[in-house]
């Protein structure tokens, strides 16, 4: 990874070092240079060393914990927070003090809930002293926010065993020196790092983005690292400048550092620490973006705060809370990540929306562990995965040479049902070779008995696998299968596998289309300005039903007062009658459409006569219509595929159930770039919440 870290002459400032993507990533002690001495910096040293080592022994023993916080019924409680700023500095103070007052909130009051701060402890002397008063004086919970506070802390731990202490950012409890009342806790910044860095580098129009880091530790140095990884992944030519202050808290130097940044051509800015509010004070005097962490600071320049990385300790501190009243004091460490929420990532109202959607999707690849951000910074994985190259995005198993043949109700062009599953056959195809995937398919088998007669010529000319791609073939294909025992047949969409049949061949599928029917329901919501949406649905059967269903309850559940007009045309590839429903539709007053099957190419010419938006499922359909496909429910049967094939050759040939769902990649949202910035972030935020199982879609009745 080429990162280009350019020399600023800042005054102070420890300079820029090059961008390299070997550090690890692992949490490192937060010292604030403007009160070490040089022997103190001596000290140190080693203590960074065996926090990174700590990580790295210990990174499975950090506890999960969500973001959302319950300290409802809790008994009083009196909790006392130890911090290097102040509790207004927008950054890293202000985080964890707005979080313990959610919670007083929640549990009820100053009354449920003592909150006792110091703030400014930059003297780490002083800073002892207080947490030792506040434990001497009753305090159930001392929080060192600061990890350069964690050698005082340990020493003072011992003498209150019944007094929880807890700091951060780190991993260490102290169990291995024989501590028992520490919790430890870290912010895994490299990740919002990660996904502000791919919005600033689509943001960005010099190609050049300015980092004014404070001192190269810690959450800061995490946030860092990974903001100029992600910034590489999305434009490997983007050069990123960092400079660090060498403060935690002089503003003065970040305001100079980022008009020598600006001077530089940077005009996307980023930064950490509570010297920010310097900075943010010059992007704004300049209308440069900043992209924030730590705290929101938007308060300072709502017109260029455009992104913000939140830190949530609600959960941490909940759990923190929960565990000492239930007398265990402390031993457990604590990361705050976007899986988890403890990062919120958030974007202004009006950003460009393919930057936002850029970023989304960094996100959410994160979460799924498609992309590891430590794995770049230390040059161990590529920055990211080309999101439409199937080579990259998926496995493929050694097989041996196969043949595959498909029926079909219409055609390989249908854009539609046909044609996704014909796609997934020749990536397939390209991967291992004609020579070792033969494929064969017949079309536009509408007549039930011309299709099951193919069906048994692809089974006796020896074909290994044989796919009725239709439910309407399934009571032919059961008659079928038991003179070819080992041949496997395939149908869909259904999950019946015939085995009560005493069938053992026959593999079922089908997708559940209710998925991303949800999520293109909810972001229509955000495209419709009359209320009123149209969907031209083939026959309420099958994955058509299935995508209605999903729509409805989508639209239903983001604003229930949108009027949603179903009509089905009675036929899957009448492109005339989807054509005549989708005029009908609009006038009465639909301006947006969507529908399924091939039918669909019909309607789609409709919507793009009259500039109305629609969203599709099942392949791509934007051929039919590029400047009106705004939403893809994608279907990506490969991985379905393999499943069957390999089943097949290690002798299973048939039996399983098999479902395209968006948690495993057999259906995958695509949005257009013109879409606004909210419907993107809503129908990925649907997506998410989908696959967490956070949201269960429930049909309604339909006449």
């Amino acid at each position: 990874m080429k990162n280009r870290w350019f020399l600023l002459s800042l005054l102070l400032i420890f300079g820029l070092v090059l961008a390299s993507c070997g550090d690890s990533g692992s949490e490192t002690p937060q010292t604030d240079t403007e009160e070490t001495t040089p022997a103190d910096t001596t000290e140190t040293e080693p203590a960074e060393e065996a926090v990174v080592e700590e990580v790295e022994e210990e990174e499975t023993a950090v506890e999960d914990i969500a973001a959302e916080a319950d300290v409802t019924g809790i008994a009083q409680i009196r909790i006392a927070v130890v911090m290097p700023s102040t509790v207004t500095d927008l950054a890293w103070s202000q985080a964890v003090y707005d979080s313990l007052l959610r919670l007083q909130a929640e549990a009820g009051g100053p009354d449920v809930m003592e909150i006792a701060y110091t703030e400014n402890m930059f003297n780490v002397t002083d800073a002892a002293a207080a947490m030792r008063d506040y434990a001497a004086d009753g305090f159930n919970i001392v929080l060192a926010h600061g990890t350069q506070y964690g050698t005082s802390m340990f020493e003072i731990a011992p003498d209150f065993p019944e007094t929880t202490f807890a700091w951060g950012t780190a991993v260490d409890t102290g169990a291995e020196q024989g501590l028992t009342n520490v919790f430890a806790y870290e912010a895994r910044a490299e990740e919002g790092g990660y996904v502000n860095g791919v919005l600033a580098a689509n943001l960005s129009t010099s190609g050049v983005i300015g980092v004014v880091g404070p001192v190269e530790a810690g959450d800061a140095k995490l946030y860092i690292d990974g903001f100029v990884a992600g910034a590489m992944a999305a434009n490997p030519d983007i050069q990123v400048n960092v400079s660090y202050t060498g403060s935690f808290g002089d503003t003065a130097l970040a305001a100079e550092a980022a008009n020598t940044q600006i001077a530089a051509g940077a005009d996307v800015l980023t930064g950490s620490a509570q010297q920010v509010v310097g900075a943010i004070g010059v992007a704004a005097e300049q209308g440069v973006p900043w992209l924030g962490t730590q705290s929101d600071q938007s308060p300072i320049a709502p017109d260029v705060v455009v992104a913000s990385q939140l830190y949530n300790w609600d959960g941490v501190l909940s759990d923190i809370i929960r565990k000492h009243q239930a007398g265990e004091y402390g031993g457990t460490a604590y990361a705050l990540t976007l899986g988890n929420s403890g990062l919120v990532m958030d974007y202004a109202d009006g950003l460009d929306g393919e930057a936002v959607a850029a970023a989304m999707v960094a996100a959410n690849d994160i979460i799924a562990g498609a992309i590891d951000v430590n794995a770049i910074i230390a040059g161990e994985a590529p920055a990211a995965a080309d999101a439409g190259d199937e080579e990259m995005m998926i496995e493929y198993p050694e097989i041996e040479p196969v043949r595959i043949a498909l029926v079909m109700p219409s055609t390989t062009t249908d854009l539609a049902w046909s044609q996704s599953i014909y796609d997934s056959l020749v990536i397939l195809q390209n991967h291992y070779g004609e020579e070792n995937f033969e494929i064969a398919y017949t079309e536009n088998m509408f007549n039930v008995t011309d299709a099951a007669a193919a069906i048994r010529d692809y089974a006796a000319d020896g074909y290994d696998l044989v796919i009725a791609h239709g439910a309407q073939y399934g009571t032919s294909l059961f008659e079928l299968a038991p003179d070819f025992p080992e041949t496997s047949f395939a149908w869909g969409t259904t999950t019946n596998t015939g085995a009560d049949e005493g069938v053992t061949n026959v593999f079922a599928y089908e997708p559940r289309a209710e998925q991303g029917g949800y999520v293109s329901g909810v972001v229509a919501t955000y495209l419709t300005e009359s209320g009123i949406i149209g969907l031209v649905g083939p026959v309420d059967a099958g994955d058509a039903k299935l995508h209605v269903d999903g729509f409805l309850a989508g639209v239903r559940d983001t604003n229930p007062d949108i009027q949603v007009n179903v009509s089905f045309t009675g036929s899957f590839g009448d492109t005339a009658l989807a054509a005549e429903a989708a005029n009908t539709q609009i006038a009465a007053g639909a301006d947006v459409l969507t529908g399924s099957s091939q039918q669909v190419v019909g309607a789609i010419g409709v919507a793009s006569e009259n500039g109305v938006p629609w969203l599709g499922i099942q392949a791509d359909q934007s051929p039919a219509g590029a400047d009106v496909v705004v939403v893809t429910v994608l279907y990506d049967w490969v991985p379905t595929l393999l499943e069957m094939i390999t089943a097949n050759q290690a002798g299973e040939y048939g039996g399983r159930v098999l479902q395209l769902t968006l948690e495993n990649g057999g259906q995958t949202m695509i949005y257009a770039d013109s879409l606004p910035a909210e419907a993107v972030e809503a129908g990925m935020a649907a997506e998410q919440a989908i696959i967490d199982g956070a949201i269960e879609i429930v049909a309604e009745p339909r006449n």
